[in-house]
This record gives C-alpha cells, structure tokens and sequence, in this order.
C-alpha cells in the first residue's frame, strides 16, 4: 500500500474493496503504527470521495484516537464520538454532523470485546458511504482489530527475541570474563605457594613473608569473586533474606574501606577519604550493607586508574533517610552505558583487553540489595570526570515505607 497509491481513488466494486481491505491487512510489515495508517487510507478511500476516517483504540470507557487520515486537516471532526457508549456496546453510529458531515463509526471486536473503533466522515453534501461500502468498513474494522493484536504480538516476541540474544551474548562475555578473573587469583596461589616450596631452604624470612602477602591478596581476590558469584546466583529471582538492625554508618564504611585495601598488594591505590556525620545510623542488614559498600567503593578505586581520591559521605537528608555518596575522580561513565550498568552480566568494556578487571556483577548485585532494603541508588556520572553513586537509604525501622526513588543529584564533577 505503498508508492504512489492515492488513498482517496474510488473503488470501483465490492471485490474492490474486498481486495483493499486484503490488502491493507498483509502488505504492512513495518509494524502497529504502519498497519493504523494503511487502516486509516484504505478506509478513507472505501468510503469515497471526499471521505476522511480516523482510527482509536478504547482505553476503559473512553476511545483515544491514533491516527487520523493525515491527507486531510480534520482539527476536531472526531471528537463527537470518543465517549459514544453504543460503539463501546458493539453497535454502529450513524450521525450527522452539523458543518462536518456523516459520521460512521464502526466497532472494532477481538475475542468478543470491543477493542477500538474505525470512524470515517463524508464531506456535508453527502450520505453515510452506500450500504455495499460499509460492509466492507465492517469488514476491515474487525480484521484491522485482529491484525493489530497479531501485529502487536509479533513486535513482542520480535522484541523478546532480541533481548534473549542480547542475554546470551553477554553471558557468554560474563562466563569468558568469570574464567579469566578465577584464574588470576588462582595462578597467583598456586605458583606462589610452588615458589616458596622450592625456595624455602634458601630464602630469608622477608621474601618468604612477601609471598605469603601476595598469596593472601589473591585469595582474598578469589573470595570476593566467589562470594559476589554465590550471592548472585542464591538471591535470582527469590526475595534476600535481611537479618535487619540499626548499624553505624561510619563503622560499615570504614570496615568496607579495610576489606578493599586487603584486596590491593601495598594498600589501596587512591587515598580513600571518609566523611560521615558521627552518630549516623542505617536500618540494614550488616552484612548485606557491607557488601553494597564494598562494591561501590572497591569500583571507586578501580577506575579512578591511580588518579585523585575517593569520597564516602554520609548524612542525614530527608526525614528517615539518610544519603550515602560514593564519589571518584576517575574515568566516568559514557552516556550510553549510564542506563545499563546494573544489568546483571553487562560491562561497559567486555574485551579482551580491557585494563579493568572484574566480573560485572557487582553493580547488580548491589542494586538488588539496595532495593530489598526499601532504598534507591542513582549514578551521576562524566566522562573522564568521575563518578558519584547516591543511596538514599531508611534511617528507622519504618523508613523503608517512605522512601521513593529520586533522579540523580546534582553534581559538579570532580569533586573539590
């Protein structure tokens, strides 16, 4: 129903316009929106000469227009029929317009509910279109209905399989990436511990205790790995199990600053400062607020690339809530990656030579968590600026009730 097809060209026979409306309904493949507009023309020119139509879908007990015959400026000519209650009862309206024209409107049925509603107007100088024509109208009207919904559907699953490929690719990034961080720890270990075998008899104290530090970096490496990998894959798709209680916010943030530095041979790359109101208190679960600390902050060191400092803030804000910022002077996010980093398997760099490290669980992981504690978690980010991650976490017990997610704060990056 492409080209060169003029919408409003009378059709000669009922065959006509039986094969019209044949048309309309299987030359489209461009989706709902193309298959209303096809709808629309091949309804307008049924109808004849002159004839304008417009198509809407029901929405409760109203019909909102979607489209409407864009070959003739109809500003208002619709609205007399958008709360017609016979139409949402299944039955056909024929009414005179006053300085418009005939107005037909024609229910549109799938699976015995009316589902929209196909209207066309004549210009004032003429009839309803001739009975053979409104058959035809009734006709394309309830098949519209039927290839709309089929349409729908195949944009669904069009949509779903998309997403599911999407899916497998990352997976498969996520098991390649998975394999090579367990085997770094690991390599680590075991040729470690082989070395000190060998050399046991021959090596001072010192370099036999460098070894054992560097064993003990890597094992903890491989725990963080393990222990973010059985967390995930235990809390899919079942609600987490929070042991709750009141803890000290200053207290969890400096215990997860002490467990990333244990990650890092020599300390942490970039000072790690720590600003929290004294007295400030959050209602978590210890452990699971530990790991969301963690997570943040062990990514906050990672990709500031040895550059500037890392921030921890935390203070009371609105009533029963208290903010909890993590923030980085480092390589900031891309605009486009922004919406997807707490997608479970996503990271922004899947390549093989990617100069971070790390699974791309972490994030997600963190944000179940914090939205099990009834809190948010937003991202303001620039690239090549930094990063501030926000929580807005309950301070009380029924805080969690109260909490509502809120966009990105405000942020001049870097931070001074």
């Amino acid at each position: 129903m492409k080209g060169d097809r003029n919408p409003h060209a009378p059709v000669e026979s009922p065959v006509d316009r039986v094969n019209a409306v044949a048309r309309a309904l299987t030359s489209t493949t461009d989706g709902v929106a193309d298959l209303q507009r096809e709808v629309v023309c091949t309804a307008a020119s049924i109808a004849g000469d002159g004839a304008t139509a417009a198509l809407a879908l029901r929405d409760g007990k109203r019909f909102r227009v979607r489209f409407v015959d864009p070959h003739v400026a109809m500003p208002d000519a619709f609205d007399a029929w958008e709360i017609e209650p016979d139409v949402i009862a299944g039955r056909r309206v024929r009414r005179v317009i006053p300085g418009r024209g005939s107005l037909l409107v024609l229910p549109m049925s799938y699976l015995g509910k009316v589902v929209g509603a196909l209207a066309v107007i004549s210009p004032a100088d003429s009839a309803t279109p001739e009975a053979d024509a409104e058959g035809v109208l009734a006709i394309l009207a309830n098949n519209a209905a039927i290839a709309m919904e089929n349409a729908r559907l195949y944009e669904m699953e069009r949509e779903s399989v998309r997403r599911l490929r999407e899916l497998d690719t990352m997976k498969t990034d996520f098991l390649s990436t998975v394999q090579h961080e367990l085997r770094t720890p690991l390599t680590a270990i075991l040729g470690l511990s082989d070395l000190i075998e060998m050399c046991w008899t021959r090596w001072e104290d010192a370099p036999k205790l460098d070894a054992l530090r560097d064993i003990q970096v890597a094992a903890r490496n491989l725990d963080g790995i393990v222990e973010t990998i059985i967390d995930f894959s235990v809390g899919d798709g079942e609600a987490l199990v929070l042991a709750m209680a009141d803890v000290p916010l200053e207290d969890a943030v400096r215990a997860a600053t002490m467990v990333v530095g244990e990650r890092h041979k020599g300390g942490l790359p970039v000072p790690v400062e720590v600003d929290v109101v004294p007295g400030v208190t959050l209602r978590a679960d210890s452990d699971r607020l530990g790991q969301v600390l963690r997570a943040l902050i062990d990514n906050a060191v990672k990709f500031s690339d040895g550059h500037g400092r890392v921030l921890v803030r935390g203070a009371p804000a609105e009533p029963g809530t208290v903010l909890v910022e993590v923030i980085d002077e480092g390589i900031g996010i891309a605009t486009e990656d922004v919406p997807r980093i707490f997608e479970r398997f996503y990271q922004a760099d899947n390549t093989a030579t990617r100069r971070f490290g790390g699974t791309g669980m972490g994030l997600a992981l963190a944000r179940r968590v914090v939205e099990a504690h009834g809190a948010t978690i937003d991202v303001d980010t620039l690239l090549g600026s930094g990063t501030r991650v926000s929580l807005r976490w309950p301070e009380h017990a029924d805080g969690a009730a109260s909490v509502r997610s809120e966009g990105p704060m405000a942020s001049s990056l870097p931070v001074q």
